[in-house]
């Protein structure tokens, strides 16, 4: 046998020790790899940095250095954009392994499944949160031409970065409820759409019933975000709403997958 066969073989003997080790951390790096492998992946990584381009150059010329640079703008934009993006995003993640039947041999990996959803959610936040950091670059811009809260920005991005970790858990549930990706992208899509307009729906209900309007905005996105930490005030509910929210889709993620499981 050679040098290289053994060097090989070591590094293979090092790959399975830290799957076994650290299991959720053999999912996460899979996982990580195959977004920078997928053409959806690039896909909506480009459109969303076009229509931001677009969108910041029309915001340039309107502002035309007469009013103070909002660099909280595009954080705000792309946590509104996440009703299509994370559907996208996590569509595939558990629909594609249950379609092509490889979901029940990963499951008999050491691991159990809070390990092996968390590992692939965590996968996801990551390639997002990558995007979220490219954006910056519109905050550099800015920071040449005027003269932005960057206290503001810092709490807008750090909002962002919370909103879509809870968004694309709550995504996942439906990639584990369905074999078909299409119908996993639609029903994030409506449901994220819907926590979104809770606020608009809560205005609707105000006059006749407020105890429940106080109930339905406070389940909504806009409550915790929009109100608050997109123009970069940090409240400890806010951070506890999105952080519950990701252990509340988790969990169930992770139980339709026990049940799954179970059941083949």
């Amino acid at each position: 046998m050679t040098d290289h066969s053994l060097d090989l073989n070591a590094e293979s003997m090092a790959a399975v020790e830290v799957g076994r080790s650290i299991p959720f951390w053999a999912v996460f790096k899979r996982e990580l790899r195959q977004y920078f492998r997928s053409p959806i992946a690039y896909g909506v990584a480009f459109a969303l940095f076009l229509f931001l381009g677009i969108y910041f150059n029309g915001y340039l010329q309107q502002i035309n250095g007469q009013f103070p640079a909002q660099a909280t703008l595009m954080p705000s934009i792309i946590t509104f954009l996440l009703f299509l993006i994370a559907p996208l995003l996590t569509m595939r993640l558990l629909a594609e392994e249950t379609r092509e039947g490889t979901l029940e041999v990963l499951m008999t990996m050491p691991m159990n499944e809070w390990q092996f959803i968390v590992g692939k959610w965590l996968a996801v936040w990551t390639y997002y949160t990558i995007l979220l950091l490219l954006s910056l670059i519109y905050v550099v811009i800015l920071s040449l031409v005027g003269v932005p809260d960057m206290g503001a920005t810092v709490g807008a991005y750090f909002g962002a970065w919370l909103y879509g970790g809870a968004v694309l858990a709550i995504t996942m549930i439906f990639s584990a409820l369905t074999e078909d990706q299409i119908v996993a992208a639609f029903l994030g899509a409506a449901t994220i759409l819907v926590l979104f307009l809770a606020n608009t729906a809560a205005s609707a209900l105000t006059t006749q019933f407020p105890a429940l309007a106080e109930i339905v905005r406070e389940l909504g996105f806009q409550a915790h975000y929009d109100a608050t930490m997109a123009v970069g005030v940090l409240r400890l509910q806010d951070v506890l709403y999105f952080v519950f929210l990701m252990i509340a889709a988790l969990f169930i993620t992770t139980r339709i997958i026990e049940i799954r499981r179970w059941r083949a």
